[in-house]
């Protein structure tokens, strides 16, 4: 049995496509003003976990995105400023829609990123990337 190429392209899309997924689903957590949001302890323990997640896949996604994505660094910038939900509702009016830019311009960037992959798949690849095999060696 051969060895599992991490560093396979369909194996980067794949880590690329969850990662944005996450980082989509953190976003829905501040994607509207938040000072007058009462946030539940449910909310935020998911809002914690999102991050967590976020922060420990981050090694992944930067190792992988190399070469194609160079803003992978402003991604742990974006996460040090959402501490929690709490804090983040403290935040000046500018900050927070500082923040909510800096997470749309990443996630442009990451989908940019995709495509870039995507692009440089060979066609049988493509169709079994479009066949739902994204997960599989290249």
């Amino acid at each position: 049995m051969a060895a599992f190429n991490h560093l396979a392209l369909l194996n980067r899309i794949a880590v690329v496509r969850d990662y944005a997924a996450l980082w989509q689903q953190f976003f829905t957590f501040f994607a509207e003003e938040l000072t007058e949001k009462t946030i539940t302890a449910d909310e935020e323990a998911e809002f914690a976990n999102i991050v967590s997640l976020l922060a420990v896949n981050h090694y992944k996604f930067q190792e992988l995105t190399r070469g194609y994505f160079d803003d992978a660094g402003k991604v742990i910038g974006v996460l040090e400023e959402a501490v929690s939900l709490e804090q983040m509702q403290l935040l000046p009016p500018a900050t927070f829609s500082k923040m909510q830019l800096d997470w749309h311009t990443l996630f442009i960037g990451m989908h940019k990123t995709l495509g870039k992959m995507i692009s440089e798949l060979p066609p049988k690849q493509l169709a079994e990337l479009q066949g739902g095999g994204a997960h599989a060696a290249g």
